[in-house]
């Protein structure tokens, strides 16, 4: 890694990442907060009253404890989408506005090597991810011991994070593998931003059942096993999925950018 980048690449994003992160504390210790079983036969009221609403966002269930209760409510939109949001800005800030702008000349300047280069990008975005959702798991842990004691099942709250991160990291290889492809912003927002928002929307409608329950073969978010880790099941096979595909797109993405031709 090249270690003045990394630095420059982390006080970079520093801005974004709190106003990220106080989004979703905000919300995360909002939902602990309003936990309740009684509220939940309410909140399972409207389900029924709006049932393709609360299916798309994917929230749906009675929580028979707190873990359940977060991971409806949370763990069906407002933590698949904020992370997304915040990778989209990652691999334009770090990659793409690099070589949109011209200033990847100065980069190329130096006496280091592209890979060095598109691997200190790389580690940067997964290093900033990884801090986000570990900070929001913390916040949750926490809330969650203060509001109610010995109520949620920390170990598999854990899981959970972990193979959220381990999703968002997919999304962050799609986003560098088009910000490496790309010679323009626009055609990076297109592909870069598209393809995640596609799958989200993919999965929305799938959450909605009947015949649109197919589309769920046709997302990534179908990877994330959250209802698997909930209920005690095994899990290992999505986790390793989303590793193994992770990896590939990385991979991909450091071998366009090493060979492609930079006209800047």
């Amino acid at each position: 890694m090249i270690i003045p980048l990394l630095k420059h690449n982390l006080s970079s994003a520093i801005k974004t990442f709190f106003l990220l992160f106080a989004l979703i504390c905000l919300y995360t210790i909002t939902i602990i907060y309003m936990y309740n079983p009684e509220l939940s036969d309410m909140l399972s009221g409207y389900q029924d009253v709006l049932p393709g609403m609360m299916s798309a966002v994917g929230m749906t269930g009675i929580a028979s404890n707190l873990l359940e209760w977060i991971q409806i409510y949370l763990y069906g939109f407002i933590m698949e989408l904020f992370p997304m949001i915040f990778v989209i800005v990652l691999g334009n800030r770090l990659i793409m506005s690099h070589i949109d702008t011209g200033s990847m000349a100065n980069l190329l300047s130096t006496p280091h090597s592209r890979f060095r280069i598109i691997f200190t990008q790389l580690i940067s975005s997964i290093m900033l991810i990884t801090c986000l959702l570990s900070a929001v798991t913390a916040v949750g842990i926490i809330s969650s011991h203060i509001l109610f004691p010995g109520e949620l099942d920390i170990t598999r709250y854990i899981q959970l994070n972990v193979s959220t991160l381990l999703l968002q990291l997919i999304i962050l290889g799609i986003v560098c593998l088009a910000a490496c492809v790309c010679n323009e912003a626009r055609y990076y927002y297109t592909f870069g931003a598209g393809i995640p928002i596609i799958f989200f929307l993919l999965q929305m409608l799938s959450n909605m059942g009947e015949k649109l329950e197919k589309l769920k073969y046709v997302t990534i978010y179908t990877l994330l096993p959250a209802k698997e880790i909930i209920h005690g099941e095994s899990y290992w096979i999505y986790n390793l999925s989303m590793i193994l595909l992770a990896l590939a797109l990385f991979s991909f993405s450091i071998f366009w950018f090493d060979r492609r031709d930079l006209s800047i």
